[in-house]
């Protein structure tokens, strides 16, 4: 324990970003160094390390590496030491986890299984695990199965939680560019409101949303700018959101919604629309299989009940290999992506333990 909490406030002190991770990639291979393992970076900002138990199959464990961009408020002993950087995300944790069972497989003279311990970067940005999915990776080291674990608020400290399928959304980025005419409110009438298409847009798709059958999904705006003064009306107006679904149906029926709602503003107050979706993280899906194997093996396992609207890049894993993905409970803390965010971090242990029992599934 005095270990994994050692590991974990050290990395929590050099929070990095995306892609440009060289401190943490540095504390890692320096950790591994000397370790009865294969190590080597299948992307320049990821880490592997790869323990030959000459098994047939390999089982992968994961681990994102990147911060977020947020300054750190708390008054820790650890605190960040990088302005404007912090895990507040828990991505700390999960490579303490992930080192710590390093250590444990290093002392170990067989397994089941080859284990491929990968630390990735970018699951705040970019997803860089659809960059190690392009890889040559999975299917040189002949990985049957791939695990992961994120820290949880919200749930008892130390229990473990997940589902069978659906587990975590679809995610989408909306933008919505909106072109009016600018005049004097006075003379409203030979202008044309693009912040009122935008309230509109927004009053009708949130009708649409709210009366469709499959409540497991969300859209929702959190950023609009438009305009100039008080008194004269907005010539455009940019909102940005988030859709949140499950399946591709469900994606292409909002899209679909959204655009048609576009087309007929269009004509009803002559505001030019441009709506544009981003590609987004795939919803993450784990394997009824594994799931059942991970039930039987972690017996006090927390089955969650519903998908949860949040995203990870982990969803990539998904499309290539078997995989499962846990929660792990920290207590009622303050939330992920906060700046007071921190937790009790003697319940790592039980990340390594869950591992460790993850050695012997069947695949």
């Amino acid at each position: 324990m005095e270990q994994i909490q050692k590991i974990r406030r050290e990395l929590h002190q050099i929070p990095e970003l995306d892609h440009q991770l060289p401190k943490t990639i540095a504390y890692i291979k320096q950790f591994l160094d000397g370790m009865h393992c294969k190590i080597f970076q299948p992307i320049p900002s990821a880490v592997c390390a790869y323990f030959d138990f000459n098994q047939l199959s390999t089982v992968a464990y994961r681990s994102d590496m990147d911060a977020l961009a947020i300054q750190e408020r708390n008054t820790i002993s650890y605190c960040s030491t990088h302005g404007g950087q912090m895990h507040a995300c828990g991505h700390d944790a999960h490579m303490a986890i992930l080192l710590s069972f390093a250590k444990y497989l290093n002392q170990c003279k067989c397994a089941k299984h080859n284990v491929l311990l990968l630390f990735q970067p970018a699951e705040e940005t970019t997803g860089g695990a659809k960059e190690i999915v392009e890889t040559e990776l999975f299917s040189q080291y002949r990985v049957a199965a791939l695990f992961g674990i994120h820290v949880k608020p919200g749930i008892k400290k130390g229990k473990v939680a997940s589902k069978s399928g659906y587990m975590m959304a679809k995610s989408a980025e909306i933008t919505v560019a909106i072109k009016g005419k600018a005049t004097h409110i006075a003379q409203h009438s030979k202008g044309r409101d693009a912040l009122w298409s935008a309230c509109c847009f927004i009053q009708r798709l949130y009708d649409i949303s709210n009366a469709y059958p499959n409540k497991d999904h969300l859209v929702k705006f959190g950023f609009c700018q438009s305009g100039q003064v008080c008194n004269a009306l907005s010539d455009h107006t940019i909102l940005k959101g988030s859709l949140r679904v499950f399946t591709n149906n469900d994606f292409c029926f909002f899209r679909q919604r959204m655009m048609s709602l576009g087309e007929q503003l269009q004509k009803e107050n002559g505001c030019e629309f441009t709506i544009h979706l981003s590609e987004g993280y795939p919803a993450l899906s784990n394997d009824a299989y594994l799931f059942e194997q991970a039930r039987s093996l972690l017996s006090d396992m927390i089955v969650l009940s519903k998908p949860d609207l949040l995203s990870e890049d982990f969803a990539y894993y998904g499309k290539a290999v078997k995989s499962l993905f846990f929660y792990l409970g920290i207590g009622d803390v303050p939330s992920l992506h906060s700046d007071h965010f921190d937790f009790d971090d003697s319940c790592l242990s039980e990340g390594v333990s869950i591992y460790r029992k993850l050695l012997d599934v069947d695949i």
